[in-house]
């Protein structure tokens, strides 16, 4: 019987030893991924940081100097070939084309010439063609 009592007090020390023992490798667990939580959310929040500062500079930049639009290539060799072409084939040739496109290549144009195709254009074409330019000036 004290045989049977000894092996099962050792049986309960050591039951005791490894719950102990496996509670504190849970909470050693608990508290390294708690501080890797914390690392990261520091890190993620020294990006956020850096991420609206460049956020402001950014915003800051197009305050001072908007972005001035230059004609792109296209528009450019479509305004070589307008300079060159009388008004009433030029105003044609824009009745066919998209608005947009059509604005801004007469916003290239001289100002007489861009009068004379527009002149020359489908009235209502002409219309909304004005419209559009009018447009873009005011945003200029």
């Amino acid at each position: 019987m004290l045989k049977f009592l000894t092996l099962t007090l050792c049986f309960l020390s050591l039951a005791f030893s490894q719950s102990a023992l496996q509670k504190k490798i849970k909470q050693d667990r608990e508290k390294k991924a708690q501080e890797e939580v914390k690392a990261l959310s520091k890190e993620l929040e020294e990006k956020l940081r850096r991420l609206e500062e460049e956020r402001r500079k950014l915003e800051e930049l197009k305050r001072v100097e908007p972005p001035k639009e230059e004609p792109k290539q296209e528009v450019k060799k479509l305004v070589e070939i307008f300079n060159k072409t009388s008004p009433d084939e030029a105003g044609a040739i824009m009745n066919n084309l998209d608005p947009e496109l059509a604005a801004e290549v007469l916003l290239n144009l001289k100002d007489r010439q861009a009068a004379s195709i527009l002149e020359a254009m489908d009235p209502k074409k002409a219309a909304e063609v004005s419209t559009i330019i009018l447009e873009k000036r005011r945003r200029r």
